[in-house]
């Protein structure tokens, strides 16, 4: 009796718990001929959605398999979103109820498990556009009884799952696929003639793989290709390929290669990404300057093949950007720059270059940006009518020192230059003299609008360093003990708009800079002022940063001209006094301007302890200078009966001296 009572109990809680996801799915949004179904908890498709619709999205539910009913009744079906469940059954024939299904999403569930393999797989999908089977843990092997025919294909993801090898069969049934996302498996092998029968495909990943060698690469078809976190150590293309070529886009960043690749078969080559591997030239090349005329063939040795250096870097013609950074790239041979014609983005950084050199007439006419940042540079040559379209160079983090004063002036379209962390002087305008240690000139740059020379142990920045020069942006912070030297800045007074001269221990300012009319970012922290320029009449000024410095006053004759364009005050670590502030008090009460951290802004009644400046109230200074009236008139009052006490005193001894002279007469 017992028993039957439990059963019962199974039986109406089971037919409860399929009533509350029979409701849930009467909660589906329907808009549009669209169901919109995710994240409702369904155990089931839902059969009760209008019979129309043309697009199901049942992602994020707990289905764990998909039967011909209800499915099947909804025949117009031509998006179904699958994804993110926990289907492991795939009933026989039931994609196959859906004529008209174009898009199908299966990723994130647990194809590999259960049955759904062992009536056939998914079918034959006539119509089916784009393909969506990745995360399901599966294997080689697994793929082949899994996919059908497919004739219609264009799009097919078999992303993270556990792939270790391809074979000619894996996509068979598929001709007119174009585009295949095999990355984050574990692929170490592929077989010849797999992708030969996808005569369409144009963009292959594979990125994320175990793959160590690319040989005898001959995919004409091929645009579009990511072999990048692999294990890669060596690219070469057929040495006599069927065809042309047509890949345009090639990233090989985070393998192993230990030579730059054999491109001589890709004349159509757009972008190249081998950063961080293990590129350098042979051992035994000479250090110094003459190894930027080291021989060529060594920096593209391919094991299986070594065609002449001019005949592959001419296959580079049409290249626009590369990356070869983070490598191990010690120089640059002056024939590996001289074929680059096309280049817009050359990225260099984080190498082992000593030298860097672009010599020739016409090298690199097209380059926009030049990324040398973080070597070992302690030269740099740059001759006359080169780098013509160069717009960007960066050399921070290098060692320059002892370089040409006119380097940069024979960039003619120069507008951003960063030499953050080395060690090079600006020379003084055209009418100073060079200072007598090796100097570089930053005037006469027509073009140059921004230039970082942070930390770069300048002690003197000389009169006109920057005469002719339109900077908008100049950060010449960190550099301790630096002198501006009046007329330092002369020149930059209707172009200058952002100026930062943090940390470098000034105490005196020598720059008027009221009349930088442009002015809007003004950074002047960790310096020891006390004092600024009074701005009188409205400017540009927008953010002010004067942290960690001397001030203890900033009196409105001195900034009222900044109350219309001021939004950002920076005052911690001053020792601001709480009275004579009034401006700065008038700024906080009535929020004109944003001052940092207001809460923690601290000032002082003369000597007294610190005190939180947003608690000061104007009546606390009036009392303070009424209590110091009153002193006065105290001490006033007391020096003044001092004195008639004294003269009383002085008196009354003349009179008595006086009474007693008379009486001894």
């Amino acid at each position: 009796m017992s028993h039957r009572i439990l059963l019962l109990l199974a039986a109406l809680t089971l037919g409860l718990t399929i009533s509350q996801h029979q409701d849930k799915g009467s909660s589906c949004k329907t808009v549009d001929k669209e169901a919109l179904c995710q994240g409702l908890g369904l155990l089931q498709v839902p059969s009760t959605l209008p019979l129309d619709i043309k697009t199901l999205d049942l992602s994020g539910n707990q289905l764990q398999s998909i039967l011909t009913s209800p499915l099947g009744v909804y025949v117009a079906l031509r998006h179904l979103d699958l994804s993110s469940n926990e289907i492991s059954v795939l009933q026989p024939q039931v994609l196959q109820a859906l004529p008209h299904l174009e898009h199908l999403n299966l990723a994130h569930n647990r194809l590999a498990v259960g049955t759904a393999l062992s009536a056939g797989g998914l079918g034959y999908l006539p119509h089916v556009i784009s393909l969506d089977l990745s995360g399901n843990s599966l294997y080689s092997g697994l793929v082949e009884r899994l996919l059908g025919e497919a004739p219609s294909l264009r799009t097919l993801s078999l992303a993270e799952n556990s792939l270790t090898r391809l074979t000619r069969h894996t996509f068979r049934g598929m001709p007119d696929l174009e585009w295949l996302d095999l990355h984050s498996n574990v692929l170490m092998d592929i077989e010849d003639g797999t992708f030969e029968t996808l005569p369409r495909l144009a963009h292959l990943n594979l990125s994320r793989n175990s793959l160590t060698c690319i040989s005898d690469f001959s995919l004409q078809q091929l645009r579009v290709l990511d072999l990048s976190r692999n294990s890669i150590e060596a690219f070469q293309t057929a040495s006599e390929p069927p065809a042309e070529l047509q890949l345009t886009w090639l990233d090989l960043r985070e393998n192993k290669l230990l030579h730059f690749p054999d491109l001589t078969a890709l004349p159509k080559l757009i972008y190249l990404n081998v950063s961080n591997n293990l590129i350098r030239l042979p051992a035994g090349q000479p250090q110094g300057k003459e190894d930027l005329q080291a021989p060529s063939e060594g920096w593209s040795a391919v094991p299986l093949s070594n065609p002449s250096w001019n005949a592959s870097t001419h296959s580079l013609s049409q290249l626009l950007n590369l990356d070869l950074s983070y490598n191990e790239i010690e120089l640059i041979p002056d024939s590996f720059l001289e074929h680059l014609t096309s280049l817009r983005f050359l990225n260099l950084s984080r190498n082992c270059l000593r030298a860097f050199a672009a010599r020739h007439a016409g090298t690199l006419p097209c380059l926009l940006l030049l990324d040398l940042s973080h070597n070992a540079l302690v030269a740099l040559e740059m001759g006359t009518r080169v780098l013509g379209s160069l717009r960007t160079l960066l050399l921070q983090g290098n060692a320059l020192q002892d370089l040409l004063p006119h380097t940069f002036t024979s960039l003619a379209s120069l507008q951003r230059l960063n030499l953050q962390g080395n060690r090079i002087t600006p020379c003084g305008g055209p009418t100073e003299p060079h200072s007598p240690h090796s100097c570089v000139t930053f005037s006469g740059i027509p073009t140059l609008c921004v230039l970082n020379m942070v930390d770069n142990e300048i002690e003197t920045l000389p009169p006109g360093a920057f005469l002719h020069t339109p900077l908008t942006e100049l950060d010449l912070s960190a550099n301790p003990g630096l002198d501006v030297s009046a007329g330092a800045l002369a020149g930059l007074e209707a172009s200058l708009e952002v100026l930062a001269l943090q940390g470098n221990g000034l105490t005196v300012l020598q720059v008027d800079l009221p009349c930088f009319r442009c002015l809007k970012r003004l950074n002047l922290a960790e310096n020891h002022l006390s004092q600024l320029p009074a701005w009188t009449q409205a400017v540009s000024l927008e953010v002010l940063d004067l942290r960690n410095n001397s001030f203890s006053l900033l009196p409105g004759s001195a900034m009222g001209g900044l109350e219309t364009s001021l939004r950002r005050l920076y005052l911690q670590g001053n020792p601001l006094s709480c009275c004579g502030n009034g401006w700065l008090a008038a700024q906080l009460h009535q929020g004109r301007v944003d001052v940092d951290a207001t809460q923690d802004l601290t000032c002082r009644f003369g000597s007294q302890a610190q005190v939180a400046l947003s608690h000061v109230r104007p009546e606390d200074c009036d009392q303070g200078g009424l209590k110091n009236v009153n002193l006065i008139i105290i001490l006033t009052f007391t020096l003044v009966a001092a004195i008639l006490l004294t003269t009383l005193a002085t008196c009354c001894c003349i009179r008595r001296q006086k009474f007693n002279q008379q009486y001894k007469a």
